[in-house]
């Protein structure tokens, strides 16, 4: 499967030149886009390339105008090669909540774990929003190697995590949009 361009919040807002609380703050809110549209990891929203791509109003109309060379540099850096108009056709992903419990650790170890680097969790696939995000099938690949680097066994690949990814059905940490600021503080 060719790597399909994936855009968070900060990506989205890039290739609109907008800022990027313009999405969460004005698009999301006045329903212009949908969180309902986006696969939501580790509580944040990504949406499929196409969609961000068809987001964009007729050329020399007022308002969303899609940066053309902004767009092309992303997919450029992304190496993707497909442009996904729905989160059904997204393959499965991972962040570092859903890493974390697909081998049955904390958030804090699975970040230590990436950010310490020594190969025991592969590269990312995407740093979108400025969170890593890997394919499930990077994971699964690299489970044996990460098992292998784990210390006294403490990381175990917990299989029905991983299925419940691979069908889309996934409702652990990280698989709702996390409330920040203004509107966990009221939510408290």
């Amino acid at each position: 499967m060719a790597k399909p361009l994936i855009v968070g919040r900060k990506e989205f807002a890039k290739i609109y030149n907008v800022a990027p609380t313009a999405v969460s703050d004005r698009w999301v809110p006045d329903g212009i886009l949908s969180y309902e549209d986006a696969a939501i990891v580790s509580g944040k929203p990504f949406w499929p390339g196409g969609l961000a791509v068809a987001f964009a109003l007729p050329p020399g109309s007022r308002g969303r105008q899609l940066d053309e060379r902004l767009l092309a540099e992303l997919e450029e850096e992304q190496q993707a090669r497909v442009r996904p108009m729905k989160k059904g056709e997204l393959p499965p992903l991972v962040g570092l909540q859903e890493y974390a419990a697909l081998f049955g650790v904390s958030q804090h170890v699975a970040a230590n774990a990436r950010n310490r680097g020594g190969g025991m969790l592969p590269a990312e696939d995407y740093l979108l929003s400025g969170s890593p995000l890997w394919l499930l099938d990077t994971v699964l690949g690299s489970a044996e190697m990460t098992l292998g680097k784990s210390r006294g066994g403490s990381w175990q690949l917990q299989l029905d995590v991983a299925t419940a990814l691979q069908e889309g059905r996934y409702d652990g940490p990280g698989s709702v949009i996390s409330m920040r600021g203004k509107k966990a503080a009221a939510a408290s």
